[in-house]
């Protein structure tokens, strides 16, 4: 599959609209709907959060300069700013057994 590719303008419009419609589903009238889309989203946010921490720590670990190199990228600045690791510098986690 060929990758898709957004220039920088692109990628702030999609961001705008997924924020508009996050906050649209905090107004879906059935509660019961608007909490299975709270925990759909809560959960899609910790499915990317804990291989994103994992792919930073390798970088750190491997190559401690990257991380600056790729945060002057707007689209990874704006992931790793949605994940809150713009300014972290990562602690390595022991692996869980």
């Amino acid at each position: 599959m060929k990758p898709v590719l957004f220039n920088n303008v692109e990628f702030k419009e999609i961001m705008q609209y997924v924020q508009e419609l996050v906050k649209q589903s905090g107004n879906i009238p059935d509660e019961e709907t608007r909490e299975l889309t709270a925990e759909i989203l809560k959960y899609f946010d910790l499915m990317h959060r804990e291989p994103l921490s994992r792919m930073l720590q390798a970088i750190e670990r491997s190559y401690p300069d990257l991380k600056d190199t790729l945060k002057q990228d707007y689209t990874i600045n704006t992931l790793l700013e949605l994940y809150d690791f713009e300014n972290t510098n990562l602690p390595d986690k022991q692996e869980k057994t």
